[in-house]
């Protein structure tokens, strides 16, 4: 653990000095109120590693979407897929980057105290928010559903008794508009209404310039009948509304309904040229970059030119430095792509949710009910090369219902107090996944009879989960100064899986043609269905020690658990055994210590933390040739954690936020006979992030100027947990700053940014195909991005 110990001390010098900040920086108040532990508490007198930032302060800092939260928070980082159209988070190395559409998260994302039961549903455009709660570590006990690694919690503004609104417009780079808007009016004194909105997009970011690097005539022939459009743009309409009953002074009823749409061109990934490296047993052992000279198909052991079956090439790439049939791409730096199965509108999410919220005070205990159904309606295409030859493409269209029911009862006063409820979560889920071969496409090509109308090739997933779980959590001042928290929940879980793979006659290029007869079942892949239950557990037990009002030390033991799911791979050739198709809970027991020092009259905030991760049946998601599966392995991670905040000066926020970590997967299977230890991915070992604020106090035309920025590194990540060379996502800095000006009476806002100053071309996802195509896919980060902003609030 020395090397952990040296990357802490280095990175806490240079944070320092650069003047960051993380979690005390979230709010310009001395005092961060949040609600980790299900009611109302400083953040510095809670017993876990969290950060917490005000809605505000999140606009100002430019976050629009609730991924972004990720680079201001060290230790959270965003694992992808789909051009970064389905973004999940990780905590501390705690991921899932399996794209199935059926698959949950070990990281839990909330909105307004409901769960968001997929992967799908965790990026989406944040708008009128209270606050946003990054609790690190496993959170079952008392937020339940696969909060294993952590959660994040985005928490609305809700209706007042006084009446209020504003609205936020931005322009910015490629026709960026955003307005984002939100009206709270008190209809009488027991009645509270709130409408919320928000309207996002902006033009393509990447132009299209199809068919320039084909450089060969195979596969040259595009879908129909649209092909070859600019790619990576936006266009997102989401509205909030909320009405609020206070019969009596106990009792609150409040009803909200929200809808979202976001539509969006084809999965803005650029192809990258990659070459297999194989043992003299025929294991693939490496994926590597591709030189400009590069002609060989394969390396053998001896570092020869070796063939891939089935490949309709020659023995040697058609062009140098391309890919194996001939296609050259742009580079990523010139904002330039060249793809033929690329549609501007393709792709779209739509989601629904409606939720009842009741609160009643009994006086000695107080009672919380949430009624909650969700939506999920997707549909999500990739054009699997990323290139300009006519191959084979991925789509994805699904629909996922869920409803959950949570009851909660607390009470206690300060020497002791107890939480208990229950929770029931039923999810159902309905995806359609596969390939698409157009016409004329390569991959139709393998099937005789289909090669000019080409040939879907469809899996039909149905997943049907529920979940019941039963919880309590006491706080106990045993002596003066000490506390004692005990929890636990027991949970019991029900599945029902089918899967099916069919192939369908190809009638559109751009979407499954799934209403005719199947023209045949996979033989590969049979039929399957599997019923199932499980009993598992969460717990937490932690000692937390307060020698005086301004200190917090803390030390526990907690124990997470993501609920087993099911693979179903992709109809690429692979095979599974009916035995490899379920996989088990994982299960993570997490040792952890901590402290909160708040200082110089509450000036100088300081928390850190350190903890080790013992993983048993670890959900591993290994891609593979076009597909993937999970196996359980078992893993282990130990790491370390410093924020500091200061506020020296009236109108100055700054501070500083490290993470460190060291993470291990073990024995992992890469081929038959080939077992490594690999770090599981999207898992920087080190990451600094934060903000500066500073208010001029001299008074300017009325009112008052802020400048401020936030920066951030993130240290080298592997996309694919086998840890090939080709697989490695490099590490970056950023940068973004903003100055705007405030009016003395509040109302008026007016404000420039820019982000990514420096305009670093930053890969975010990559897929290694290099025994398909060889080839990478791969999407970046945002080019540098400039906007102005107006906001009017009342």
């Amino acid at each position: 653990m020395k090397h952990i110990a040296n990357r802490l001390f280095a990175a806490s010098v240079i944070a320092l000095a650069v003047g960051t900040s993380t979690a005390a920086y979230a709010q310009n108040d001395s005092e961060i109120v949040v609600t980790a532990q299900r009611r109302s508490q400083s953040i510095q007198d809670v017993g876990i590693a969290m950060t917490a930032f005000s809605g505000d302060t999140l606009r100002q800092m430019g976050v629009g979407s609730s991924v972004d939260i990720a680079r201001l928070t060290p230790g959270v980082s965003i694992s992808a897929s789909a051009g970064g159209q389905n973004s999940q988070f990780s905590i501390r190395g705690v991921t899932q980057n399996d794209f199935s559409d059926a698959i949950e998260a070990p990281v839990a994302v909330y909105v307004d105290e409901t769960y968001i039961p997929n992967l799908n549903g965790q990026i989406f455009g944040t708008f009128d928010l209270d606050r946003v709660e990054v609790l690190k570590g496993p959170q079952g006990t008392l937020f339940g559903r696969n909060a294993t690694g952590g959660l994040v919690h985005f928490i609305p503004k809700k209706p007042s008794d006084t009446p209020e609104g504003y609205l936020d417009l931005t322009y910015g780079r490629f026709n960026h508009v955003r307005v984002e808007g939100a009206m709270g009016v008190p209809l009488s004194e027991k009645v509270q209404v709130r409408i919320s909105g928000l309207y996002n997009r902006y033009d393509p970011i990447l132009k299209n310039i199809y068919p320039t690097g084909l450089g060969t005539a195979l596969g040259a022939t595009p879908p129909g009948p649209k092909y070859g459009q600019d790619l990576w743009n936006d266009d997102t309409f989401a509205v909030r509304g909320q009405i609020q009953f206070k019969p009596t002074e106990d009792l609150t009823i409040r009803l909200t309904g929200s809808i979202a749409r976001t539509k969006f061109g084809e999965n803005p990934y650029n192809s990258v040229a990659t070459i297999a490296v194989y043992d003299d047993q025929q294991r693939l052992v490496n994926v590597k970059f591709s030189d400009p000279t590069e002609t060989r198909i394969a390396i053998g052991p001896n570092g020869e030119n070796v063939g891939l079956d089935g490949l309709p090439t020659t023995n040697t790439r058609p062009v140098a430095g391309g890919d194996l049939f001939g296609f050259v791409a742009p580079s990523a730096k010139s904002l330039k792509i060249s793809k033929d199965w690329a549609l501007s509108k393709l792709n779209h999410l739509t989601s629904y949710d409606t939720a009842m919220h009741i609160d009643y005070d009994f006086g000695g205990a107080q009672l919380v009910a949430i009624t909650n159904y969700r939506r999920f309606d997707k549909f999500n295409g990739t054009d699997v090369d990323a290139g300009a030859e006519n191959l084979i493409n991925f789509i994805s269209d699904s629909l996922q219902k869920s409803f959950s029911q949570e009851v909660r009862l607390s009470g206690g006063d300060k020497g002791f107090r107890w939480v208990t409820g229950a929770y029931y979560l039923h999810i159902n889920s309905h995806v359609n996944n596969g390939f698409a071969a157009p016409s004329n496409s390569i991959f139709a090509g393998y099937f005789p009879g289909f090669e000019e109308s080409g040939i879907d090739l469809v899996n039909d997933v149905r997943l049907k989960t529920d979940s019941y779980s039963a919880f309590a959590n006491i706080e106990y001042e045993f002596m003066p100064k000490w506390t004692f928290l005990l929890g636990g929940r027991l949970i019991y879980e029900k599945q029902d899986y089918n899967f099916a793979s069919y192939g369908y006659a190809n009638y559109d290029d751009y979407a499954f043609d799934i209403t005719d007869t199947p023209l045949f079942t996979s033989a590969d892949n049979p039929p399957y269905a599997n019923r199932r239950h499980k009993t598992m557990w969460a717990g937490k037990a932690q000692i937390e020690f307060r020698p005086n009002d301004d200190t917090l030390l803390y030390m526990g033991v907690n124990r997470g658990v993501k609920g087993g799911n099911y693979n179903a791979v992709l109809p690429d050739g692979t095979v599974l055994a009916a035995s490899q198709i379920p996989y088990k809970p994982e299960t993570l027991t997490s040792y952890e210590g901590g402290f909160k020092l708040t200082l110089l009259d509450s000036k100088l905030t300081l928390d850190g933390s350190a903890y080790y991760y013992d993983y048993k049946n670890y959900q591993a998601f290994t891609f593979a040739n076009v597909s993937g599966i999970v196996s359980n392995n078992d893993a282990r991670t130990y790491g370390a954690e410093l924020s500091i905040n200061a506020r020296p000066v009236e109108g100055l926020n700054i501070g500083a936020g490290i993470s460190v970590l060291d993470a291990k997967v073990k024995d992992l299977a890469l081929a038959p006979g080939l077992v490594r230890d690999v770090k599981p991915t999207f898992t920087p070992t080190t990451q600094l992030a934060g903000q500066i604020n500073y208010t001029i106090p001299a008074a300017v035309a009325g009112g008052s100027v802020t400048i401020g920025g936030d920066l951030s590194w993130r240290s080298k990540v592997y996309g694919n947990i086998r840890n090939f060379d080709a697989d490695v996502i490099k590490s970056y800095f950023l940068a973004n700053a903003h100055v705007y000006w405030t009016s003395d009476d509040d109302h008026y806002k007016l404000g420039f940014g820019v982000d990514n100053i420096f305009d670093k071309r930053y890969r975010t996802v990559t897929y290694n195909l290099a025994t398909l195509c060889g080839c990478n896919e791969e999407s970046y980060g945002n080019p540098r991005w400039w906007n102005i902003n107006f906001k009017y609030t009342y």
